[in-house]
């Protein structure tokens, strides 16, 4: 079965690209950059972030900074002063700020996965933002698990890129189930798994329909060339990775048979 092939395709690496570097840290983010990516692929960094006690955005994922760092508390209860004294068990570096994650991932676009629950945390997060200016803006998504977080983003800053949340997804999903893609969300960045809990969400259906809204599907997480093979077959246009230097000369070495179009030796999920 022959299908559009989706270029240039997003490599995001997750975390920096934590099965290779220590998660959310400079070393991770500095060894994806020097990754080997195919022509038809580019690279864009995702870090996760949480906001601080006095609004001051850092890159960490959990709520405790004594799962990753020589601390001990909150991460929304700790300010930034707190923060910056901290180190990274795994390698003795200081957490990330946004000024250093804006500047460290320049020129790639960069993916700020909020962690805060809070939707009044995304105020202070904007806030920082707009302090860099439309160009730095340009090249960031906020995306969240939390919908009330993402909705109070673009309330508060509608020209930030964000992606879709989990309950537009799972609308979008449904609806193509019953055949009712035409009513399904549009307008977003879906940064979707490509299954869940046996279920498929990155179907053919599911691509086709948002390609065809000029909607972006990214899906996580793919660790394996012939499975971005088999996503770019369908016109997923990125794909989030641990590993991005190992999926990186994988790529490289399985070649690029057609920048238009590939022809798959199996059948795809449906």
């Amino acid at each position: 079965m022959l299908y559009v092939v989706s270029t240039p395709f997003s490599i995001v690496a997750k975390a920096g690209g934590s099965a290779e570097a220590p998660e959310n840290t400079r070393a991770a983010v500095t060894a994806a950059m020097s990754a080997p990516l195919p022509e038809w692929a580019r690279l864009v960094i995702e870090l996760d972030v949480r906001v601080s006690r006095d609004g001051a955005p850092v890159v960490i994922h959990d709520a405790e900074v004594e799962n990753t760092t020589d601390g001990r508390g909150r991460v929304d209860e700790l300010d930034a002063e707190e923060l910056a004294a901290l180190r990274v068990r795994a390698n003795g570096e200081p957490l990330l700020f946004l000024d250093a994650m804006l500047e460290l991932s320049a020129p790639h676009e960069l993916v700020i996965e909020a962690h805060d629950a809070d939707p009044s945390r995304a105020a202070p997060l904007v806030r920082a933002l707009g302090r860099h200016g439309q160009a730095a803006q340009e090249r960031v998504i906020v995306a969240s698990e939390h919908v009330r977080f993402v909705h109070a983003v673009r309330r508060l800053e509608p020209r930030l890129r964000t992606a879709a949340t989990a309950r537009a997804a799972w609308a979008k999903l449904l609806l193509e189930r019953v055949r009712l893609e035409r009513f399904a969300p549009r307008g977003h960045l879906w940064i979707v798994p490509v299954e869940h809990r046996g279920l498929a969400v990155v179907t053919p259906r599911f691509a086709r329909s948002a390609v065809r809204a000029g909607d972006p599907v990214w899906a996580y997480t793919v660790d394996d060339a012939n499975e971005v093979a088999r996503l770019r077959s369908l016109g997923v246009n990125g794909c989030f990775t641990t590993r991005p230097a190992a999926l990186g000369a994988a790529l490289l070495r399985a070649g690029d048979p057609s920048e238009r179009e590939l022809q798959l030796t199996h059948a795809p999920r449906r």
